[in-house]
């Protein structure tokens, strides 16, 4: 079979940091995102030290060398940008918050996916050097999703792409990174080569990168993976997906910030990286890639609807001010009102289903529902929910300090329902009086404005089905 190789005058391959911890990429992030943002602003020394003790503690480390460790800690802070430099001390960045603190791993692929560049400040400064004097100036997932989203227009059919036809057709070929062949032609060509049977060189080490970049937007449900090792659009993130197509007019651009580029130098270079890193950390507006939870179950546009329909977002919103109705929290909330609601119906009290009730934003006091035992008492929930596009280890939330106080003050009238929303799949773990079992010594907190908490399903809690 004949090989399709791009032409020597346009090749020139695109490569990233690669997290050693891939496999296993969701539970690190929480976990890392957690660590950091508990160890605050320190002294750089202080700060690293603290960093390198978390990573050692993370399952599977403890005997791993400090040369792994180092690894760990400058890959999560080249790709992720989860730490920033403020004069001689380090601290959580943006995203690191936002994620120890919402625990919406889609989201926040949709955010790294959104920012990601080439060139891009987690390569280091002599590897951008080279990408910004080859004139390299390519946002990889607009493309991908412009490419796809026009082809499926066009041909009124599903269109999908494999890891070595981004590789080949697109990341190594200076004709789509540097001179912005449109995506229609890109296209044509993959499609000209099926056409002729051609073959790619699929070697994981070719392929990985443009790999990894497919797999981050199946990670922020932008894409879906099928059987057939192809990548197609995801139909349900169609809001989503419009954002990436014609993003805000915030984009960063290495180009306009040089004003010769035979000229530039390695410092220079790092200028503009650390400006790359405060961007890639851009404060965002709340409802900016909210995950719709709902989309992340669905399968299919028509089961969207479907699930849509069961959970009555007008009504959630309307009792409970809520102003996002894709949000992680909004979604979260509403499907533990509507499980409540059938919960006290199942147990044989419909005449209490009416007193649940979603308590609006505005009032803060330290719990999103207020829901009824069969006896009449009042059973107070915080919802917990954290989104996934993978089943993950989610026995770490944080409660604010407003929530501890609310705990410590209804005690076994306080429930934690922690829901874990995965692609086609809702966990529920319930638990009673987290503050009693803190006490008891069942479950951990760490203070970091509130509790950072930490528990084992052996010991408090329980499992429990949702009810849709």
């Amino acid at each position: 079979m004949t090989l399709y190789n791009v032409p020597n005058k346009h090749y020139f391959r695109l490569h990233h940091p690669r997290p050693r911890f891939k496999n296993d990429i969701e539970n690190v992030l929480i976990y890392i995102a957690s660590e950091i943002a508990a160890i605050g602003k320190k002294p750089i020394k202080d700060f690293i030290g603290d960093l390198d003790f978390s990573i050692k503690k993370y399952p599977g480390n403890l005997s791993k060398k400090q040369k792994t460790i180092n690894n760990w800690r400058t890959e999560i802070d080249a790709l992720f940008s989860f730490i920033v430099q403020e004069g001689d001390y380090l601290k959580p960045s943006n995203r690191a918050i936002e994620l120890a603190t919402n625990q919406d791993l889609v989201k926040f692929f949709k955010l790294f996916c959104y920012h990601f560049q080439y060139p891009g400040g987690f390569l280091k400064p002599h590897i951008n050097l080279e990408y910004l004097k080859n004139g390299i100036n390519f946002r990889p997932c607009s493309y991908i999703l412009g490419m796809l989203s026009e082809a499926e227009e066009n041909d009124g059919v599903r269109a999908g792409i494999s890891k070595s036809e981004a590789t080949h057709c697109i990341f190594n070929d200076l004709r789509v990174t540097r001179d912005g062949r449109p995506s229609k032609e890109t296209w044509k060509l993959i499609i000209k080569n099926r056409q002729k049977d051609l073959d790619y060189d699929w070697t994981g080490d070719v392929v990985r990168y443009a790999g990894d970049i497919l797999d981050y937007m199946v990670q922020a449900n932008l894409l879906v993976k099928r059987p057939n090792n192809k990548y197609y659009i995801n139909q349900v993130e169609s809001i989503a997906i419009r954002r990436f197509l014609n993003p805000t007019k915030d984009l960063f651009d290495y180009y306009e910030k040089i004003s010769d580029i035979s000229l530039l130098t390695l410092e220079e270079v790092k200028e503009l990286d650390a400006e790359w890193v405060t961007y890639f950390n851009t404060e965002r507006d709340e409802g900016f890639f909210d995950t719709d939870i709902i989309a992340l179950v669905a399968d299919t546009s028509t089961q969207y609807q479907e699930l849509k329909s069961i959970i009555d977002l007008d009504r959630v919103i309307a009792e409970g001010g809520l102003s996002s109705t894709g949000s992680i929290g909004s979604i979260g909330e509403s499907l533990i009102l509507n499980h409540e609601k059938k919960r006290i119906v199942q147990e044989g009290r419909p005449d209490l289903e009416h007193l649940i009730k979603l308590i609006p934003t505005m009032y803060a006091i330290g719990y999103d529902i207020n829901s009824r035992e069969i006896d009449e008492t009042h059973r107070n929930i915080e919802v917990k929910t954290t989104s996934s596009s993978t089943p993950l280890a989610f026995m770490r939330f944080h409660l604010t300090p407003n929530e501890w106080s609310a705990a410590e003050s209804h005690k076994d009238r306080y429930f934690v329902y922690r829901l874990m929303v995965t692609k086609g799949s809702l966990k529920l773990f319930t638990i009673q009086d987290p503050v009693g079992n803190y006490k008891n010594g069942n479950l951990s907190a760490i203070p970091r404005n509130g509790m950072d908490i930490i528990f084992d399903p052996k010991k408090c809690g329980k499992e429990e089905t949702l009810l849709i």
